[in-house]
Order: structure tokens, then C-alpha cells, then sequence
């Protein structure tokens, strides 16, 4: 019995932690993840569902290259009397039987070639996994600074309602005394519904994109990110030429061109080499009773004439393979110089336009927003006035906001087109 009762005990405390880590967990993951933008990238390497699966594509690769290193298996073939009518028996081997040993050796490089076709395609495959690596950095960054851009604006949204909402409660009683008309106090609420309108179209926006980081980064459904920020870098790079060169020695998919090149050369050269027959050579240790010569041991070499087919037509497929390979190059290297010139061009004006908003100027606008309450508040302005600064005040803020998240995804675009960080 206090045996019974001991395992009922235990397995009851079990069943209470288990329940209590549960409850730990989803009150983990339901909590606020803040991330910085560094953080994030390392969640996406380590985690993003994609990009493990094309690391297999690697895998798969390099088990085409064990294949190809591997040579054809011998052939056994043993030949024996069924049916003698000289001596009416079955299966007698005594009276015929051949042992042969046959071995197919490809000629003219063939073998070579399929090994370096073997070793193309993993350094393919590497290249493609850089690619798409590149292209999810990319994709993480337009979502993780538009994230960031809107939850900056929300944040302004949420400072502006509830300095309405002090503005309608004052005037609320200020209305019951008749120290104002009704028509400000309603005027004060269209504006409030106006911001809190513009407020949930941004709360919207937020979910969307948080939804796009989520999925990115292979985080639940239940996990809020908030997205930190860093300051600004001041550095540009000058030289547009550089950027260039630098894109055509760093883009995975550019070095996927050239590597083609070469795959289509070696391919070439198997095509050819496939124009000429395989040799077969094998080796009768034991022929007894099929040969003139009893016992008989002799040497067979086989192959076939290349009269009709010499594989003229993958011969010529793997010639246009490789002039389209060229030309494909040529077209990526155009598609490389514009997207760096553009990318390159489009940073300069984001930063220009971010150099608009200077400090002095940005302190301005803060002290010409606390003016507009006080003013208001002791009546020195009226309700239009300061409803007029309250627009000018949110419209700058929003506009710097955009500003930088405009030259944010500058610097991740110009990272993209050259193909490596630049600029962080």
C-alpha cells in the first residue's frame, strides 16, 4: 500500500510541474520580444525554415558527387546446359557450363567530367544558398525598419490622443459652466477621431508586418516583437565604381552565372566524350562444352559502332546551353551595375533629405508643440490655431519618421545590390 501510494504521489507532483511549465511557457511567449535589428538577423540565420532548406539542396549535391566518383559494378553471367537431347537431362552442368567476369570502362573522360560536373553543382548549390541568404537579410530589413517606422508612429499617435483626451475632459467642463460653446468641444472630438482613425489603420499596418517577421524568423503567432533603435551612420561610401566591382566579385547569384559557364564547358566535353562508345572487357576463366576447345579460357571486348547516333543532339543542346550561359552573364552584370547605381543614388537622397530634419530644427517643433498647449490652454490662441500647430506638429513628426525609414532601407538595398554589408 505505501508503495502504491508513493507512486501515486510522484506522479501527481510530475503531472503538477509539467502543468506549471506549460503555464511558464505560454506566459514567455506571450510576452513583448524586443529585438534589435542585429539580433533579428541572427534569429534568421540560425531559424528561418527556408533558408535550412535549401542547406539541404548542398546535401543533395554533394551525394550526386559520391555517385558520379563511383565506377560500374562488375557484371557475373553464368551459362549452362538446360536441355541436352543427346542425353535427355535437365540442368546437367557437367555437360555445358560458361563463367564470365565483364567490367564496362568509359573512355574519353568521361568519368572525369561527370566528377567535375559533380563538384560544379555543389558549388552551385552553395552559391544559391548564399543567394537566398542575401535575398532574406533583404526581406528583413524592409520589415524590420517598416515595423519599427510604424511602431514610432503609434507611439506619436498614442502622445497625441491622450493630449486630446486631457484637452476634451477640460473642455467638457468648461461647457457645463458655459465658459465655451458646444461646437469646440466638438471639434476637439472630430479631431480626435481623426487621429484615432489614422492610429488604427497604423495598428493594422503593425500586424501585418509583424506577422511578415514572425514567419521570417520562425516565431508563434503569440509572440509581439518590438523593434529597437540604433543611431544613424554618418559614413557613405563615394565611390560609386567601387560599389560596382565590389557587387561583381560578392553577388552569389553573379558568381551562379559564371559558375554556369563553367558547368556548361564541362558538360560540353562529357556530350562529346558520350559520342564514344563504352568498352566492355571481360574475362571467361571456364567455358566447358560451348567451344571448340575444351576446357576453353578466353578474353571478350565489346563495344558499339558509333554509326547512326553520336549524340549529335545533346551535342548541340549543350553548345547552346553554354552560349546562353554567356549571354545570361553579360545580361546579370547590366542588372548588377544599375541596381548599385540606383541603390547607390537613393541613399544620397535619403540622406540629404534626413539631413532636412536637423537637430535644431527637430527641437523647434517640440517647443513649438508645448507652446501650442499652453497658449491654448490660457486662451492666447484659438481652438483653429492650435488645431493648425497640432496638424503641423504631427505631420513633421511623421515625415522624420518616414525620412528614416527611408534611409534605413537605403542602406539595406545598397547592401543588397553589392551583395555584402556596407553600411550597417
Amino acid at each position: 500500500m505505501q508503495k502504491v501510494f508513493l507512486k501515486k504521489l510522484l506522479f501527481s507532483i510530475g503531472v503538477l510541474l509539467f502543468c506549471i511549465n506549460v503555464v511558464d511557457a505560454q506566459d514567455t511567449l506571450s510576452k513583448n520580444l524586443r529585438l534589435s535589428y542585429e539580433e533579428a538577423k541572427a534569429i534568421l540565420l540560425r531559424e528561418n525554415l527556408e533558408l535550412i532548406a535549401a542547406y539541404y539542396e548542398v546535401s543533395k549535391a554533394d551525394a550526386a558527387l559520391i555517385q558520379a566518383k563511383l565506377w560500374r559494378n562488375p557484371y557475373f553471367v553464368w551459362n549452362q546446359d538446360l536441355y541436352s537431347l543427346e542425353k535427355n537431362q535437365f540442368f546437367n552442368y557437367r555437360n555445358q557450363h560458361l563463367l564470365q567476369v565483364e567490367i564496362v570502362v568509359p573512355i574519353s573522360g568521361k568519368y572525369i567530367n561527370s566528377v567535375r560536373l559533380g563538384k560544379l553543382g555543389i558549388e552551385q548549390n552553395r552559391l544559391i544558398v548564399y543567394d537566398i541568404m542575401r535575398a532574406l537579410l533583404y526581406d528583413l530589413g524592409e520589415h524590420y525598419f517598416e515595423l519599427q517606422a510604424l511602431q514610432a508612429k503609434e507611439k506619436l499617435y498614442k502622445e497625441i490622443l491622450i493630449r486630446y483626451e486631457k484637452l476634451i475632459e477640460s473642455a467638457e467642463n468648461k461647457l457645463r459652466v458655459g465658459a465655451i460653446s458646444s461646437n469646440e468641444v466638438v471639434r476637439l472630438e472630430s479631431e480626435y477621431i481623426a487621429v484615432q482613425t489614422e492610429s488604427i489603420h497604423n495598428q493594422n499596418d503593425i500586424l501585418t508586418e509583424m506577422s511578415s517577421l514572425r514567419q521570417l524568423l520562425n516565431l508563434q503567432e503569440s509572440i509581439d516583437i518590438e523593434t529597437l533603435n540604433k543611431s544613424l551612420t554618418d559614413s557613405i561610401p563615394l565611390s560609386e565604381i567601387d560599389l560596382i566591382n565590389d557587387a561583381l566579385e560578392n553577388r552569389p547569384d553573379y558568381r551562379l552565372n559564371t559558375s554556369q559557364i563553367k558547368y556548361e564547358e564541362v558538360n560540353l566535353k562529357l556530350e562529346k566524350a558520350n559520342a564514344l562508345p563504352d568498352v566492355k572487357f571481360a574475362y571467361q576463366p571456364i567455358d566447358r562444352g560451348s567451344n571448340y576447345v575444351r576446357p576453353y579460357e578466353g578474353l571478350v571486348i565489346e563495344f558499339s559502332l558509333p554509326i547512326f547516333d553520336r549524340n549529335q543532339g545533346n551535342i548541340k543542346l549543350a553548345k547552346a546551353k553554354l552560349e546562353q550561359s554567356k549571354v545570361n552573364q553579360l545580361q546579370s552584370a547590366n542588372l548588377i551595375r544599375n541596381e548599385v547605381s540606383q541603390s547607390y543614388h537613393q541613399l544620397l537622397n535619403s540622406r540629404q533629405g534626413l539631413d532636412n530634419f536637423s537637430l535644431a530644427f527637430l527641437e523647434k517643433i517640440e517647443t513649438l508643440n508645448q507652446n501650442a498647449n499652453q497658449n491654448y490652454e490660457k486662451k492666447n490662441i484659438n481652438l483653429l490655431e492650435f488645431i493648425d500647430l497640432q496638424r503641423i506638429y504631427i505631420e513633421n513628426k511623421l515625415q522624420y519618421i518616414d525620412i528614416i525609414n527611408e534611409y534605413q532601407k537605403a542602406i539595406n538595398y545598397l547592401n543588397f545590390t553589392v551583395g555584402k554589408e556596407i553600411l550597417n
